[in-house]
C-alpha cells in the first residue's frame, strides 16, 4: 500500500504548503484546521502519550519523532439518520431517531448520554460498521450507507480508526502483530509494518512488550495497544467508544492525553462517554437522549467532498496463509483430530491408486511375461497307454499359434551317493527333475542357500533339503560344493514305467550348487533339480543302451506370447486330447481378491473423506462462532469480506494440506509393507518380485493437492458465513 510519507516540520497541517509527497507525487496533506468549524488552526504540540511516555518522546533539536501519525482529517455529516433493529421474530428497537449532525475536520466532539441511548450505534454509523435504516451518513464526502463492501472497507482501512472500550485485541497474537494487523490487511511489506508497529508501541511506552501475547497484558496496557493499533494506517478520524470505561483513573488519563494531542495534530476525534468529566476534554458536546441528538454547541456545516486517496493494496497471500494457519494452531486438539480424518481418507485413496498402478505395471512387466502366469502345463490323458510324452509331441505343441517357447520336464528315479564311493556305501533313493530353460522362463525356485546352475548344460544340481538330510548332512547347507553320483533306475517318477526301466546303468557325477525346499519337486519327493539341457543329454545317454523309444517327458510346458492368449492356447491343447493346467489361475484368484479389496478400500476411503470433510466443516463453523468478535475486529480495521473469507479458507486449506502430507506418507509406508507381503505370497508364481503398490511421486503430489482442495471446498460455506458477518453485530457478540 502507498503510505503517506513522514511529514516534515515545515509541512505541518498548519504550514504554508498544505501538501506532502506520496511516492514522489504531490498529494493533499491533512486538511488545515481552518476548513473546520472550530476557528484558527491548532498548532502541533508535543505528544503526551501516557505516564510511561516521558521527555524522551518530546521534540529533540526541533524534531518530532511522531510527526507521521495521521492522514487527512475527516469530516462527518448525518442527515436525518434513523437506525432500527429487530425483525419479524425479534423485538423491535429504535436506536437512533432522525439524527442530524455535522462534525467538521479537526474537531474534537464528545457524545454523552446514559447507557442505551444510541451512542455506540451512532459511532458505528460514523465508522462505516453499520448502515442507517433511513437517512444518509457522509464520511470524507462519501455516502457510507450506499458504498459497496470494497469501498466501505477501504474507508475503514484508510480514513478511520476505532478505539473500543473492550480493547478488542486478538489474544493469541503478540502485541506487535496486533498493532501491525491493519498494515497486514493493507498489504504493507513485513519489514515496514514491523518498523511502524514498534514505532507506535514506543509512542505508548510499550516497546519492551512487543513480543508478549496480548492476553498477558493488563487492562491499561491493552488499551494502549488498541490506541497504537488505531494509528497504524494513519487515520484522519478517530472514534473512541468509552476508551476509559475499563481503566483506572491514571491509565484513563493517559489515553485522554493521547486523544488531546492527536486532535492538536489535526485528527478529527469523536469520543463517546457517559462521564461528564471526560466530556469536558472535548471542544464540543452532543447529548443523546432516547436515540435523539441534542446539540449543546452547534458546529458549522462540513464540506461533503475531500481529497481522494490512492486505493490501498490488500493483504498479501503469504500473510493470508500465515494468519489463517495461526488461527488453526490455536486449537491444537481439534485441528489434530480433523487432520487425522483427512489423513485416513487420503491414505486409503493413495493406496488404491498405488495398487491399481502397481498391478498394471506387474501385469506388463517382462519378468511376468515369462512367468507361470503365461504358462500352460500339458499332461497325458488319464487312460493313456504311456503316461509320458516324446520329442515329436513336444515339437507339435511348440508349433501351435501364440506359443513363444515350449519345453518338456525330464524326470528320472534313481539313487544319490557320494562321488567315488564303493558300491557298498550308503545311497539314498530320490528323483532328478529338469528345471525350465534358463532363457525361456523366469519361474525358477527360490533358493534356501547357494546359487542357480550357471548354464542349461552344466552338471550342477539344486539338492532338496530332505535329500541332504537323508544323505547324512547335519545341515542341508553343508551339502553345497559336494560332488554326488546319481544312478538312474527308471525313466520316470514312478517305478511302474516298465517300458523305461534301466538295465544298463549310467552313473552321472553332479555338483551341488544350491539347496531348495522339497515342495518344488513333484509330490514333494526328495531329490534334486538339474538344468534342462543337461537332463536331455542324460536321457539320451540312457535311452540308447536301454533301448528306450518314448516317454521322455513327464509333462510339457507351453509359454504363451501374451496373457490374453493363455485361455485360447489352453483350448487348442485340450482339443488335441490332452489335459491342461494354467498356473495363472492362482494369480487370477489373487487378482480377484485384490479387486474386491480395492472396492472395500474405496468404500472406506470415501467414508473417511466424507467424515473428514464434515469434520473440517464442523471445525470451521465452530471457529466462526468462537471468532465472531475477531471477525468484527478485522472488519472494523478495514478487512473486506473477501479478506475474511480467504483467511478462513487458508485455515481449511492448511488443515487439508497437513492431512494430505500425513496421509500420503502413511500410504507410502503401508505400500512398502504390502509389497513385501505380496512378494512372499507370489513366490510360486513369479521368481522376480514386483511392486503391487506403486507409490509414485505424482500419486503422492496428487493426494496432497486433492486433500487441500477437498478441505478448501469443505471450508467454503463456513468461510462465506464469516465473510457475511455484520461487523457492528459481530463486535457485540459475546
Amino acid at each position: 500500500m502507498d503510505q503517506p510519507a513522514v511529514l516534515p516540520d515545515s509541512a505541518s497541517p498548519s504550514g504554508p504548503s498544505g501538501h506532502l509527497p506520496i511516492n514522489g507525487e504531490d498529494q493533499p496533506a491533512a486538511l488545515p484546521a481552518s476548513a473546520g468549524p472550530s476557528g484558527p488552526a491548532p498548532q502541533a504540540q508535543p505528544l503526551r502519550g501516557s505516564p510511561q511516555v516521558g521527555s524522551s518522546h518530546l521534540p529533540v533539536n526541533g524534531e518530532d519523532q511522531f510527526r507521521d501519525l495521521l492522514g487527512q482529517a475527516v469530516g462527518l455529516r448525518l442527515d436525518a439518520v434513523s437506525r432500527e433493529f429487530g425483525g419479524r421474530d425479534e423485538m423491535h428497537v429504535t436506536a437512533l431517531r432522525n439524527v442530524t449532525l455535522d462534525i467538521g475536520p479537526c474537531e474534537y466532539v464528545a457524545i454523552v448520554g446514559p447507557s442505551g441511548c444510541g451512542k455506540s450505534t451512532l459511532l458505528s454509523l460514523m465508522g462505516g460498521l453499520d448502515r442507517p435504516t433511513s437517512g444518509h451518513v457522509y464520511g470524507a464526502g462519501l455516502p457510507l450507507g450506499e458504498l459497496p463492501d470494497r469501498d466501505i472497507s477501504d474507508y475503514r482501512l484508510q480514513r478511520v480508526s476505532t478505539i473500543f472500550q473492550t480493547f478488542n485485541l486478538i489474544p493469541s497474537m503478540t502485541v506487535e502483530d496486533n498493532v501491525a494487523l491493519p498494515l497486514t490487511l493493507a498489504g504493507v511489506e513485513l519489514e515496514e509494518r514491523r518498523r511502524r508497529a514498534r514505532h507506535l508501541l514506543a509512542l505508548v511506552g510499550l516497546e519492551n512488550r512487543a513480543r508478549t501475547r496480548a492476553s498477558r497484558l493488563s487492562g491499561g496496557e491493552q488499551q494502549k495497544v488498541a490506541v497504537a493499533r488505531a494509528l497504524a494506517n494513519r487515520p484522519g478520524l478517530i472514534l473512541a467508544d468509552e476508551p476509559t470505561g475499563s481503566l483506572d483513573s491514571t491509565a484513563g488519563e493517559g489515553v485522554l492525553r493521547l486523544l488531546d494531542d492527536l486532535n492538536r495534530r489535526g485528527a478529527t476525534v469523536v469520543l463517546v462517554t457517559h462521564d461528564p468529566e471526560v466530556a469536558r476534554r472535548a471542544r464540543r458536546v452532543v447529548r443523546m437522549i432516547d436515540g435523539r441528538a441534542i446539540e449543546l454547541e452547534a458546529g458549522k456545516p462540513t464540506v461533503r467532498s475531500q481529497e481522494p486517496v490512492d486505493p490501498p493494496a490488500r493483504m498479501h497471500w503469504r500473510d493470508t496463509l500465515k494468519v489463517g494457519l495461526g488461527s488453526a494452531g490455536r486449537r491444537p486438539l481439534r485441528t489434530t483430530l480433523t487432520t487425522t480424518g483427512v489423513a485416513i481418507g487420503i491414505a486409503a485413496l493413495s493406496l488404491i491408486i498405488a495398487l491399481a498402478g502397481g498391478l498394471q505395471q506387474a501385469l506388463d512387466a517382462p519378468a511376468l511375461a515369462t512367468s507361470q502366469v503365461h504358462q500352460v502345463a500339458v499332461y497325458p490323458v488319464a487312460d493313456a497307454r504311456t503316461p509320458a510324452f516324446d520329442a515329436p509331441t513336444l515339437a507339435t505343441l511348440a508349433r501351435l499359434p501364440n506359443v513363444r517357447a515350449a519345453w518338456g520336464q525330464v524326470a528320472l528315479s534313481g539313487t544319490f551317493g557320494a562321488a567315488g564311493a564303493t558300491p557298498s556305501a550308503t545311497t539314498r533313493a530320490g528323483v532328478l527333475v529338469s528345471l525350465p530353460p534358463l532363457g525361456a522362463s523366469s519361474s525358477v525356485p527360490s533358493l534356501t542357500a547357494g546359487r542357480m546352475p550357471s548354464t542349461d548344460v552344466a552338471s550342477e544340481v539344486l539338492l532338496t533339503d530332505s535329500e541332504a538330510v537323508a544323505l547324512g548332512f547335519r545341515s542341508p547347507t553343508r551339502a553345497i560344493g559336494i560332488h554326488l553320483t546319481f544312478v538312474a533306475t527308471s525313466g520316470g517318477l514312478a517305478s511302474g514305467f516298465t517300458s523305461n526301466q534301466v538295465s544298463t546303468p549310467v552313473p552321472m557325477n553332479v555338483l551341488v550348487v544350491g539347496i531348495v525346499s522339497t515342495d518344488y519337486l513333484p509330490a514333494g519327493a526328495p531329490g534334486a533339480l538339474a538344468p534342462n539341457s543337461f537332463m536331455g543329454a542324460y536321457w539320451s545317454a540312457l535311452s540308447g543302451p536301454n533301448k528306450w523309444k518314448s516317454g521322455e517327458f513327464a509333462s510339457i510346458t507351453l509359454l504363451a506370447d501374451s496373457g490374453l492368449k493363455v485361455d485360447s492356447l489352453r483350448r487348442r491343447v485340450e482339443a488335441l486330447g490332452f489335459q491342461t493346467q494354467t498356473f495363472g489361475d492362482q494369480f487370477r484368484f489373487f487378482e480377484d481378491l485384490l479387486g474386491k479389496l480395492k472396492v472395500a478400500l474405496l468404500g472406506l476411503a470415501i467414508i473417511a473423506l466424507l467424515l473428514a470433510c464434515l469434520g473440517i466443516a464442523n471445525t470451521m463453523y465452530t471457529a466462526v462462532l468462537e471468532r465472531t468478535k475477531e471477525i468484527g475486529v478485522l472488519k472494523a480495521l478495514g478487512a473486506r469480506s473477501r479478506d475474511v473469507m480467504l483467511l478462513f479458507l487458508a485455515e481449511a486449506a492448511g488443515i487439508g494440506l497437513a492431512g494430505g502430507l500425513v496421509g500420503a506418507l502413511v500410504a507410502v509406508g503401508l505400500g512398502r509393507l504390502g509389497n513385501a507381503a505380496v512378494d512372499r505370497l507370489t513366490q510360486s508364481v513369479a521368481s522376480t518380485g514386483f511392486d503391487v503398490f506403486r507409490s509414485d511421486v505424482p500419486v503422492v503430489l496428487m493426494a496432497v493437492v486433492l486433500a487441500a482442495l477437498l478441505s478448501t471446498v469443505s471450508g467454503l460455506l463456513p468461510a462465506l458465513r464469516a465473510a457475511w458477518q455484520d461487523p457492528a453485530r459481530a463486535l457485540r457478540h459475546e
